[in-house]
Formats: C-alpha cells, sequence, structure tokens
C-alpha cells in the first residue's frame, strides 16, 4: 500500500476508485463507455453505465481496497437492509484493488452472482455481503476477473446485454425510455 492511500479514509478511498475505475473505462473503451454518477447515491449504485450516446444500462457499486488482508486477499462488503439486496445482472459490483492510481486488480460482478458467492451475514435487518479473492490465484470470484487494461472492453460487453433500463435505474437517472 503506498502512503497516499494509507493516509484516505474509507469515503475518500472509495471515490478514488470510482475515478478510477471512470478513467479506465473511459480509455480502455477508446471513449465508447460513459461512466457517470447518479444524483443521488441512496440505492447503492455508485456509478451508471452507458454507451456513447445511448441510455444508461447498467447501475454500479464501487468497492475499493488499498491492500491485501492478512490471507493475501482482497476483501470487500457490502451492506443491505435485508429486503434490499439488489439480485439483477444490471446491478454489478466492480471491486478494484487500487495501487495509488493504478488499479491492480478488478473484478465485475452481476449482482446475481456476487450475491451467490459472497460470505452473508444477517443482523438486525441488514445483510453483510463479504467478497474475499486473490488477485491472481483461482477462486470462487477469479473467472469475473479483469485485467484492468480490458476494463472498458468487459464494460461495453456487459452494457450490451441488457435491451432496456432496468426501472431501478431509469428512477435514479430520471431518464425516458420510448416503449
Amino acid at each position: 500500500m503506498t502512503e497516499r492511500l494509507r493516509d484516505l479514509d474509507k469515503s475518500q478511498l472509495g471515490r478514488a476508485g470510482e475515478l478510477a475505475l471512470t478513467l479506465y473505462a473511459l480509455v480502455t473503451s477508446h471513449g465508447q463507455v460513459e461512466l457517470y454518477q447518479p444524483v443521488v447515491d441512496d440505492d447503492h449504485v455508485d456509478l451508471v453505465g452507458a454507451i456513447r450516446g445511448g441510455l444508461p444500462k447498467i447501475g454500479i457499486q464501487v468497492k475499493t481496497a488499498d491492500a491485501l488482508d492478512k490471507h493475501g486477499q482482497v476483501e470487500a462488503r457490502a451492506s443491505f437492509p435485508l429486503e434490499n439486496v439488489r439480485d439483477d445482472v444490471a446491478f454489478v459490483y466492480a471491486v478494484l484493488l487500487l495501487d495509488s492510481v493504478r488499479i491492480r486488480t478488478s473484478w465485475l460482478i452481476p449482482s446475481p452472482d456476487f450475491n451467490r458467492l459472497a460470505y452473508r451475514h444477517a443482523d438486525g435487518g441488514h445483510v453483510d455481503l463479504e467478497f474475499r479473492a486473490y488477485p491472481q490465484r483461482p477462486d470462487a470470484f477469479s473467472t469475473f476477473r479483469v485485467d484492468p487494461l480490458q476494463l472498458g472492453t468487459a464494460l461495453i460487453s456487459r452494457i450490451r446485454t441488457e435491451t432496456l433500463t432496468p426501472d431501478w435505474l431509469v428512477s435514479l437517472t430520471n431518464i425516458r425510455q420510448a416503449n
């Protein structure tokens, strides 16, 4: 871990991850992927993704780590009210291992897969979903590992699989779709 990242608080580290993903997606897609923040982040959606000139098709929750845990794994946690765990392929978790301003390792995981593979801990009406994966070794999440320089291509593929913007994303972005 670099000295700069060690000084960041959790919110700043998360924002750094969002900015890094946005930069990598823009550059590695040759300008074809547009990621932007919804007006409010009250629905666990940090970024919204579209193909340039198109409507948003995916929502992304970015989880950022700046170091490996004592077992050599990247750890990330998402907490939801028990009844609000989103299970939609258009909702994607982007887990990033950030090394200063460079994404060292990344994963793009559709929420149904994340929900199925993550460790779960429910308590008092909330559920914590905990991601743990190795940056280079095979594990439950290794099929979702994406070379950071391929993030744009992977996001293009993910966005193009969605034909309509999901209702939950429409409400976040305030767009109107043609029927």
